[in-house]
């Protein structure tokens, strides 16, 4: 038998229309840091939303521990080919790690548009190239969840970080950079003025490949934008990107 699902890390679907849209929660985090994003594309598009929990996140660290980038990948393609079935057009968004999947999936599949918030896909850290080494001696590291600047609000996420996943990670990030080029769809990008989890190497990194990004700052929020004092920033202007590139 499994292990219970956290309440609130439920993989989530919203809506019923013909404008597909996927979306990514973080590394360590959950489903519930893009419920809202979901709930704001679903209602302002007429839009089919779907956020994957995914593998690993939301139960406990050991089976964090234990998952890999290619399973996370795969969650992420299994929601494109659930609404591409059933949708005329697909967009696909993410949060931090979610953002890298959400690149992943663009390069490999074909979308409408592409949103990210905050997305990681490198890091000057200069001890996550070693966390191949480290997973061998130190099986966690202190969590980094709930970055946010609103008072009172409390990311639902791991309190630790997997290195072994975090290693797994890093290798996505390499994937993801590789094949930045083969994006096509426009891209829109909400970057928090302050993000104390991602430095700008992934910013900058994506801005070089990909210099038609559309850039949405956010100057009252931490790295959890989607439940930050900016989250209005992020749910209108995607409303406005999806209805503007879905070709209704």
């Amino acid at each position: 038998m499994g292990k219970q699902i956290w309440s609130g890390a439920e993989t989530l679907r919203v809506g019923d229309g013909d404008i597909g849209v996927v979306l990514s929660h973080g590394f360590t985090g959950s489903v519930s840091s893009v419920a809202p994003w979901a709930h704001a594309i679903a209602d302002g598009c007429n839009a089919t939303v779907i956020a994957p929990r995914l593998t690993g996140h939301g139960t406990d660290i050991d089976d964090l521990s234990e998952s890999r980038w290619e399973e996370w990948d795969n969650d992420i393609d299994s929601a494109w080919q659930e609404l591409s079935s059933r949708c005329r057009t697909v967009f696909v968004g993410g949060l931090s790690m979610g953002g890298a999947l959400a690149l992943r999936l663009a390069e490999q599949r074909p979308v409408a548009g592409v949103l990210l918030v905050n997305p990681a896909i490198a890091s000057r850290n200069r001890l996550l190239p070693f966390s191949r080494l480290l997973q061998h001696v130190v099986r966690t590291q202190p969590g980094i969840t709930s970055d946010i600047r609103k008072d009172g609000v409390k990311e639902l996420g791991y309190d630790r970080v997997s290195v072994a996943a975090a290693w797994s990670m890093t290798q996505l990030w390499k994937q993801v950079r590789a094949d930045l080029s083969r994006v096509d769809a426009p891209v829109v990008l909400f970057r928090s003025a302050v993000d104390h989890v991602v430095d700008d190497s992934s910013h900058e990194t994506l801005l070089r490949s990909l210099p038609a990004t559309e850039v949405v700052p956010l100057p009252n929020s931490y790295h959890v934008a989607t439940l930050d004092n900016d989250a209005e920033v992020i749910f209108s202007r995607s409303v406005a990107f999806v209805n503007e590139h879905s070709g209704g």
